[in-house]
């Protein structure tokens, strides 16, 4: 492990990074979107928001939210870095996953 990702994971682990990676997109009805809470990458999807006439007005229901993958290991948050850091705005990230992009 270099200085540069052992820098990126204390950046991690001291939260300065947490924040939505992206923009949330559609997929079929559900919202899909990933963000970084207490230094853990995670993706989530919500599911179709619901609505329903209680009799006097309309009433939403939002939809239940997954969990669709976590990246806990030191390992795992790299390569979350490495795929995702150009969507961040951190500077250090961005230099960081644009070593790995591919070359065209």
């Amino acid at each position: 492990m270099t200085n540069e990702e052992k820098g990126l994971l204390k950046k991690l682990a001291s939260c300065s990074l947490d924040g939505l990676v992206g923009d949330e997109r559609a997929s079929g009805e559900s919202t899909v979107w990933m963000a970084i809470k207490n230094g853990v990458p995670t993706k989530f999807r919500q599911g179709p928001t619901k609505k329903f006439f209680n009799g006097k007005e309309n009433e939403r229901i939002e939809g239940v939210l997954h969990t669709m993958q976590k990246w806990i290991t030191d390992d795992e948050k790299l390569a979350f870095l490495r795929k995702f850091g150009f969507l961040m705005k951190d500077a250090d990230v961005k230099a960081y996953s644009k070593k790995f992009k591919p070359q065209k």
